[in-house]
């Protein structure tokens, strides 16, 4: 849990904070004093994407048993609620999904009026792309050898696949 905040509060706060100014933001009308802080674009979007992620997170928990090789935890958690402390495939894949689908929105979250190309000027900001790609890099160490210490199963290639699939679905 600490490691979600440090990612989605410090460290993504930390890399959107440093994205230098554009032209275009230069040279946009400063906003009224009675204007909302967030526009109707801008709530579309997190209301977009949190549907999105509770969607993927429900799907993992309720169907991933299906199509993503895993056991169903939740079935055995009602069975016996022992289970919830032992390292759970579906759990790992749950906080690997979620993870990745942050950072991946982070990616978004750089453009606040409505572009279109999210990757533009992305290189501009090394403290952005450093921080992210750190982020990416401790998520597959934390999955890979946590173990017990970050309560994380083992996921196999194609477990890490479809979670890539997720977080890349968050650019959509």
């Amino acid at each position: 849990m600490l490691w979600v905040n440090l990612v989605m509060d410090t460290l993504a706060s930390l890399a959107l904070a440093t994205e230098p100014p554009t032209e275009d933001l230069l040279n946009r009308k400063p906003y009224g004093r009675t204007k909302s802080i967030i526009s109707p674009l801008m709530l579309r979007n997190i209301f977009g994407q949190s549907l999105y992620q509770l969607a993927v997170m429900f799907t993992i928990l309720y169907a991933g048993q299906y199509f993503l090789g895993v056991e169903s935890t939740v079935q055995k958690i009602q069975h016996d609620p022992h289970v919830a402390k032992q390292l759970s495939t579906q759990f790992t894949l749950v906080f690997n999904a979620f993870v990745l689908m942050t950072l991946f929105n982070e990616i978004n979250s750089r453009k606040l009026h409505g572009e279109r190309n999210v990757f533009k000027g992305i290189f501009r900001n090394p403290f952005f792309y450093g921080i992210w790609i750190f982020c990416f890099a401790a998520q597959i160490v934390i999955v890979t050898f946590g173990g017990r210490v970050f309560s994380c199963a083992q996921l196999d290639i194609y477990q890490w696949g479809w979670s890539l699939l997720f977080g890349i679905g968050s650019l959509i």
